[in-house]
């Protein structure tokens, strides 16, 4: 790596350093602000410092959500003002003279757009999951707080799970209420009530499914099918059962887009079951390709990005930059158009995905050769 790429490497990185202090900055302050009494609230009476420490922990998990959201964005706007420096400051001219060619200026781009990748990798495959539980909890509220329980049904068993209250920390459903259907699981329609009943994620030993403590009726008045023995499991203690189900505490807590804080590798094993409905199961394969596709987005913009800046027939720093914005936001309007029309069968859900990289790679072999040189 030369003198000339650890510069603009250098300042790419410390433009993005700021853009993202700057992002989460004004997030939580607009946040914070907005919902300081939900804090005070669930603080109960306790000291501003409780609450600080509160909003601190509450800021501190969403700004792994924030780099998620606006890594790739940031990525694209470093390049940007990068490229409006050396044109502002009179730099790219001697570069260009001293025989650098223009596009040799990207290679730093790319390996900063790269290494942003990977932490954007990094953080969905390990961290996002690791906080997934903190993440969808109400804002204000502590691991021991309840939260409201939606009902759900398993597509696969089409058992209905609801219940009175959800500890999301502990994987905890309290009073729960399963549903069982006739003919499919029982011979006749029953529900299933117990004290309380825990989450299990699937292991090697057993499937994924819920444990029911104290429940009722037992498992020896249930008039079970073929099919409801493989769902409705005994236990040793013969006050409890394991219903076996992938409509984990996550679904129950009404969030729709849980699936986002998920590994790639848990994604693919819940899209391998059929438990849910076909428009969550669309929209988790739309998310899945997305993944696959945001680190050659990601560079294609910034490729994108520099043709734009550095326009031959302009000199305008300000046109180009506008050029330039206006380009990236038509792009990403025309990816959740894209996104959108996949959603609702209208084109293929891979398709959907790999339309807005055709179109930006198409964009970036015409502009390629409009660079000042």
């Amino acid at each position: 790596m030369t003198t000339i790429d650890r510069y603009l490497l250098g300042r790419f990185w410390h433009v993005f350093g700021i853009g993202y202090v700057a992002t989460v900055g004004l997030y939580v302050v607009f946040d914070g602000f907005t919902n300081i009494d939900a804090f005070q609230e669930s603080s109960r009476g306790a000291s501003s410092l409780n609450v600080l420490g509160r909003m601190a922990e509450f800021y501190s998990y969403q700004s792994l959500v924030m780099f998620e959201m606006v890594g790739p964005i940031l990525t694209v706007i470093s390049t940007m003002v990068v490229f409006a420096l050396l044109l502002k400051n009179r730099e790219l001219h001697p570069m260009l003279s001293a025989g650098v060619p223009a596009a040799r200026l990207v290679f730093p781009m790319l390996i900063g757009t790269l290494a942003v990748n990977l932490l954007l990798v990094l953080n969905q495959e390990l961290l996002l999951p690791a906080v997934a539980d903190e993440l969808l909890k109400p804002i204000g509220s502590s691991s021991k707080d309840t939260q409201r329980v939606y009902v759900r049904r398993d597509f696969s068993s089409h058992i209905e799970i609801s219940g009175e209250a959800l500890m999301l920390a502990e994987h905890k459903l309290l009073h729960p209420e399963f549903l069982l259907p006739a003919p499919e699981i029982n011979s006749e329609i029953i529900t299933l009530r117990a004290d309380h009943a825990i989450y299990h994620r699937k292991t090697k030993q057993r499937p994924a499914g819920w444990h029911l403590k104290q429940a009722t009726p037992e498992f020896g008045q249930l008039r079970l099918t073929a099919a409801g023995q493989k769902v409705v499991l005994p236990l040793a203690d013969p006050n409890d059962l394991f219903i076996v189900t992938d409509i984990g505490s996550d679904q129950l807590s009404g969030m729709t887009s849980a699936y986002r804080y998920q590994s790639s590798w848990d994604l693919v094993d819940r899209l391998r079951n059929p438990s849910f409905s076909t428009m969550t199961a669309r929209s988790q394969v739309l998310h899945l390709h997305e993944r696959m596709t945001r680190p050659l987005g990601n560079l294609l913009a910034v490729c994108l990005a520099v043709p734009l800046v550095l326009r031959r027939e302009s000199f305008s720093i300000i046109t180009n930059l506008a050029v330039c914005c206006g380009a990236m936001i038509c792009l990403m309007a025309f990816a959740q158009v894209s996104n959108y029309l996949g959603r609702i069968h209208w084109i293929p859900l891979d398709f959907a995905t790999w339309l807005p990289i055709i179109a930006c790679g198409g964009l970036v072999a015409w502009q390629s050769d409009r660079m000042q040189t």
